[in-house]
């Protein structure tokens, strides 16, 4: 048998959560085509403004070669349009020339004029278009996926490139009762694959999960794990550090449960059933309450005694019913 002691162990909030990014972003072209080139691999890191894909820029190329024509023909028309007014501006100040036909002059520059200007922002356009064909990264981060192979067609806007953030984060679904214990910023543990990672609580959900009626507390790992060993939506195992727990602690071996947990205690040589209620949990130790300090409780060969049977005590820490 052993005799109930207080003490003070360390406890904690141990879960099974699930890794995650800090932001995942969809790269997609904004206009259709085919897909001629995948600068990437998934796993690499990219940096911002590396290429990522491209697509055929034959048609969009010729599109621009037109546009520039149609620019060149509109300004020279524009040009000629306008040394033809100015002289004729001259002869009607001199009176050579009906204000009526110099209206007619000055219509037939600004038509062109409209014209040179609207060429212009179709070029513009048509050049948009060609530097659309190629893709780039607008932040650091991981690839995660690429969705097309070269060759394919594409829609404008379809998902090419999946990005994640260099963060790696886990998220768990905390009780109603340990997400009371939990707070902004309060460090944790990771366990993954075997590695180890700390980290800290960055936001907790006030909200249940309405299927698992779970509270969603999101970890930023600040010591991470090598890239090449993360992987999304992984195990891993948390465990939020809560302090010293003061108070009676006893072996989880020496509890027993009929429906409720108890321990057998001694009392004039017999065992009598104690029931108690179990707390925190450190290692193969438990903290109960329900004990009082100096009982003494058997731990050992107590799952074939009854209530109210005499024991014999051979040593300490040890008891055998008789």
């Amino acid at each position: 048998m052993q005799k109930a002691e207080e003490g003070a162990y360390p406890v904690d909030l141990r879960y099974t959560g699930l890794t995650s990014a800090g932001e995942l972003k969809k790269y997609s072209f904004k206009i259709p085509g085919k897909l001629t080139d995948i600068a990437v691999a998934k796993g690499a890191l990219v940096k911002p403004g590396q290429k990522l894909a491209a697509l055929d820029t034959a048609e969009y190329g010729l599109a621009v070669q037109a546009a520039q024509l149609n620019v060149t023909k509109a300004e020279k028309a524009y040009t000629e349009a306008r040394d033809n007014y100015g002289k004729l501006e001259k002869l009607h100040e001199a009176g050579a020339l009906p204000e009526a036909d110099l209206i007619k002059v000055k219509l037939d520059l600004d038509v062109k004029e409209a014209t040179y200007q609207q060429a212009q922002l179709e070029l513009e356009a048509k050049q948009i278009q060609l530097n659309d064909a190629q893709l780039y990264a607008q932040n650091e981060g991981y690839v995660v996926d690429i969705l097309f192979r070269e060759s394919e067609i594409l829609a404008a806007g379809y998902p090419v490139v999946v990005i994640r953030s260099p963060e790696q984060k886990v998220t768990v679904g905390l009780s109603q009762s340990d997400v009371q214990k939990v707070k902004v910023g309060d460090r944790v543990e990771i366990t993954l694959d075997g590695q180890k990672g700390t980290g800290h609580v960055e936001r907790l959900e006030a909200v249940p999960d309405p299927q698992t009626r779970t509270y969603t507390a999101e970890i930023l790992i600040t010591e991470s794990f090598p890239s090449e060993k993360y992987y999304l939506g992984a195990t891993a195992e948390v465990k939020f550090a809560q302090g010293e727990a003061a108070g009676i602690w006893v072996p989880l071996a020496c509890i027993l449960n009929d429906g409720e947990d108890y321990v057998f205690l001694v009392e004039e040589e017999r065992a009598v059933k104690r029931n108690i209620k179990l707390m925190d949990t450190q290692g193969f130790n438990v903290r109960v309450e329900g004990l009082k300090p100096g009982e003494h409780y058997i731990f050992s060969g107590m799952k074939s005694l009854k209530e109210g049977q005499k024991v014999r005590i051979q040593s300490e820490g040890t008891s055998h019913e008789q």
